[in-house]
């Protein structure tokens, strides 16, 4: 019973990751490029190479490229952190603020509109279960990580 009901999640959750990935390329981009601007739009403080590349899962490699493509765009600058001369924190531009906002509002309002169709038990119950859910499963896949 349980391995029904896994599949039918995962099949649910890759319906989802595709209305992503259809989001993004209906926008010019890819679901990676789309996640991590989301990450740097929630964040307009700023964020690290490297906490983009953990919370993404992404080489350091595809962070790096889409950063400085977006520089060249003028969308993110690199600033210093003052107390770590090596690292560097990825920061909008207004224009790249400006940009991200005509992409990440309008998929923000649909996510809400779509959570709106849940009742307040439901809402709550759907996160809990999915945060349970992926905790159990970002454990057990690095517990069986090849190294």
């Amino acid at each position: 019973m349980n391995n029904k009901k896994a599949k039918k999640y995962a099949a649910l959750r890759d319906e989802q990751f595709s209305l992503f990935e259809n989001y993004a390329r209906q926008n010019g981009i890819n679901s990676k490029f789309l996640m991590v601007f989301t990450w740097l739009y929630k964040n307009p403080q700023g964020l690290t190479q490297e906490f983009l590349c953990r919370k993404t899962y992404s080489s350091k490699q595809v962070i790096q490229s889409i950063v400085k493509n977006h520089m060249r765009k003028g969308w993110f600058y690199l600033e210093t952190i003052s107390n770590d001369k090596r690292k560097k924190l990825v920061m909008m531009t207004d224009l790249g603020k400006k940009e991200l906002a005509a992409l990440i509002e309008p998929l923000n309002a649909y996510e809400a509109q779509a959570m709106a169709s849940l009742t307040s038990d439901q809402q709550k119950a759907l996160v809990e279960a999915t945060q349970i859910f992926s905790n159990s499963l970002k454990e057990l896949l690095d517990s069986h990580q090849v190294n």
